[in-house]
């Protein structure tokens, strides 16, 4: 895996989502200076994420970077709020994002920005600073390309399990029930797709746990 992954900033001796659980803990210390750096280490697995539900569509809706930018200013304001005894943070900042991406997705052929410009707050002044980051670790990443290039091939239902249950640390009973399928049939695809996501190097990056 390359050394610029999402992981290659996790403290030492920690599993990917036991080390996003500590930088959560510092960030509720120090504030906003703290959720940027827990915002940087998700962002890419969020634009990704957006890529490929994206791409689901059959006509383009939306700029995936400017999903990221509301999510940034939603999450930033609400994440005094945040519980981390209710959910993970990164179930709490894709539901964020899933929010966002259905208000995108209500806007198609209607005209003027998603929401009201006196609900943009200060915190957008610090976007392109964390915009040019997510870049630069997109860029440097290989895995994120790679990922994204097999997923855009697996049948849609695969496609949307990895989704769920990769990127949206989703239960695989919750994925079932969205999927209309049966949760036998859910554990099936999901063992399937976690063994090919162990093989291709990608647990780090999906901060999977490490039990099925």
């Amino acid at each position: 895996m390359s050394p610029h992954s999402a992981d290659a900033d996790r403290p030492q001796g920690l599993s990917s989502p036991e080390a996003t659980r500590e930088i959560v803990r510092q960030a509720r210390q120090d504030g906003a200076a703290g959720f940027r750096a827990l915002y940087e280490r998700l962002a890419p697995s969020l634009l990704a994420w957006a890529r490929l539900r994206m791409a689901a569509k059959s006509v383009a809706q939306g700029d995936p970077e400017d999903l990221l930018q509301e999510v940034w200013l939603r999450a930033v304001e609400e994440f005094p709020a945040y519980d981390p005894e209710r959910s993970s943070f990164r179930a709490w900042i894709f539901g964020i994002a899933k929010h966002v991406l259905y208000e995108i997705w209500r806007q198609e052929g209607r005209r003027g920005p998603a929401l009201p410009a006196g609900e943009k707050s200060a915190a957008l002044a610090a976007w392109p600073d964390v915009a040019t980051t997510i870049r630069t670790r997109m860029a440097r990443d290989e895995s994120l390309e790679r990922l994204l290039k097999r997923a855009q091939e697996f049948d849609p239902l695969d496609r949307m399990l990895l989704l769920h249950c990769g990127f949206e640390d989703m239960s695989r009973p919750q994925a079932a029930r969205q999927l209309g399928i049966g949760v036998e049939a859910a554990e099936k695809r999901w063992q399937r797709l976690r063994a090919w996501i162990v093989e291709r190097r990608f647990v780090e990056l999906l901060e999977l746990r490490e039990t099925l």
